[in-house]
């Protein structure tokens, strides 16, 4: 039996948006939460355990869930398997997670106060963590561990991020923010004497959260470096700097600009294409007999057109020159990647906007014929007729 809530929405199970008393579903598997408040206006001091007698219990998430008249919510489930803990605010301080046989953990939340975990999960496999607080774990050996993706947006006890990471010494698969390196970069002296906890790693990945921090110039120190990867002598490294993500930003940036100017190149060339071939299809102009006012409506138009024309070009050269602005602002390695595509624009815009400076001048062209004619005829109405 699987129950979902998502704002208000209920599937397979009724379960109230604001739930204030423990669940008795011991069928249920799956439960998903979302929006949903926790209430509870008794023994407000102790662990709230909602659901207690779900037995059965192996998924668990809370996804925007508020707590409200407690400040312990416990989740104490013998076969529960995977435990997702996003943006789960309001009164509760402490989560006491009691699972053997959990396997992903999951916990997200940049929320500014700060909340304890106390977890006991022999058999974890996997751990997710994104919050703006240090993950502080409990002293227990997470042997399992393969996975672990930690991020934390401000890191500011060095020590407390040293504690962290000597709790996940089994792990193979190690993923950190680059904050977190610049904290340690910046207390070497606590890794003194200190031998890297890591003896299982395979991999271990650096990226930042933050693309601009003021004032940020501690990078990733000698150190640190060691600590993370000396026990590990085989594993990969991969490191993604603020100037990587600002690089494939920009990047990015410059191909949707080619995107865009290759449509609006699509679009002005079927254009010009079935002007022109309107053009050819009129064939000889048949005149009223009011032939000057013709004349001059036909060049009114014709402006009107010269003048479309020539929004249309400076358009089309003025997103050029935003490109290459943009391209200039890459590295050379992104720019060597782009300039084909760009050089082959170039060239498309060459022959649009000569397609459209064709198109003009056959309007002019036109026009010119139509006077001629008007003069010819105009000429020929004081001759003598034979």
């Amino acid at each position: 039996m699987n129950a979902r809530l998502y704002q208000g929405e209920v599937r397979r199970a009724w379960i109230p948006p604001v739930a204030n008393s423990i669940w008795e579903l011991t069928a249920l598997t799956t439960l998903y939460l979302h929006s949903v408040t926790l209430r509870c206006d008794e023994n407000a001091d102790k662990f709230v355990g909602f659901f207690s007698k779900c037995a059965n219990l192996k998924n668990l998430t809370l996804k925007s869930c508020n707590t409200k008249g407690f400040k312990g919510l416990s989740i104490c489930l013998p076969l529960l398997s995977n435990l997702t803990l996003v943006d789960v605010d309001g009164s509760v301080k402490v989560f006491n997670i009691v699972a053997p046989q959990l396997k992903n953990l999951t916990i997200e939340g940049l929320f500014f106060q700060d909340k304890q975990y106390l977890i006991s999960a022999p058999d974890l496999v996997s751990l997710l963590y994104k919050g703006y607080y240090c993950l502080q774990l409990p002293a227990n050996d997470y042997f399992s561990l393969e996975k672990a993706y930690i991020s934390i947006f401000r890191p500011k006890d060095a020590h407390q991020v040293l504690c962290l990471l000597q709790q996940l010494h089994n792990v193979k698969f190690l993923t950190l923010n680059l904050e977190i390196v610049e904290c340690l970069s910046s207390s070497v002296e606590l890794m003194t004497n200190q031998p890297s906890p890591f003896a299982n790693l395979k991999s271990l990945n650096i990226y930042p959260i933050r693309e601009q921090v003021p004032g940020h110039g501690v990078k990733m120190s000698a150190e640190v470096k060691g600590y993370l990867l000396d026990s590990s002598s085989g594993a990969t490294f991969t490191m993604v700097t603020r100037e990587d993500i600002k690089a494939m930003k920009d990047t990015k940036f410059a191909q949707e600009l080619i995107t865009e100017l290759w449509e609006l190149l699509e679009q002005e060339k079927a254009r010009t294409e079935t002007i022109m071939a309107k053009m050819h299809e009129q064939g000889r102009p048949q005149f009223s007999e009011y032939i000057g006012r013709d004349i001059d409506m036909c060049w009114k138009y014709t402006s009107a057109r010269i003048n479309k024309g020539k929004e249309k070009v400076s358009d089309i050269c003025y997103m050029l020159q935003n490109i290459k602005g943009s391209l200039k602002e890459l590295p050379a390695s992104n720019q060597a990647t782009i300039q084909p595509s760009f050089s082959t624009l170039c060239a498309e815009v060459d022959t649009v906007t000569n397609k459209i400076t064709e198109c003009i001048k056959m309007d002019c062209d036109e026009n010119q014929r139509r006077i001629n004619v008007c003069v010819h005829e105009l000429a020929t109405t004081l001759l003598p007729s034979s």
